[in-house]
């Protein structure tokens, strides 16, 4: 099974590799973009499109970096809270106990 895994796995990673490697191909045209007023060099289409692509790689992973410490922290935090309670519940419940047990002791004998 882990061969097989293995197998499909390098299927994928050179099917997308050829698939780059084709757009890049088709794509050559030299073209410049223009935003805000400022204008790229004419670099072929298939750059930008990569660059982009590049891009929302790594800010991606970036931008959702952030929440998910939040929540981990509060997380972390409940954990803690959770903790002290069930410690306080424990030790009520033993002073209950042993208030009950003195209780029964000082009840007058038939």
């Amino acid at each position: 099974m882990q061969s097989f895994k293995r197998l499909l796995v390098l299927i994928i990673a050179v099917a997308l590799a050829a698939a780059v490697v084709f757009f890049t191909l088709e794509n050559r045209t030299p073209m410049s973009l223009l935003f805000f007023g400022w204008q790229t060099p004419e670099l072929p289409i298939a750059l930008y499109v990569m660059s982009a692509f590049v891009l929302g790689l790594v800010l991606g992973p970036l931008l959702s970096w952030w929440p998910h410490q939040r929540m981990r922290m509060r997380y972390n935090k409940q954990v803690k809270q959770l903790r002290a309670c069930e410690q306080k519940i424990e030790t009520l419940q033993a002073a209950e106990q042993a208030v009950s047990v003195k209780a029964v002791e000082e009840l007058p004998k038939a």
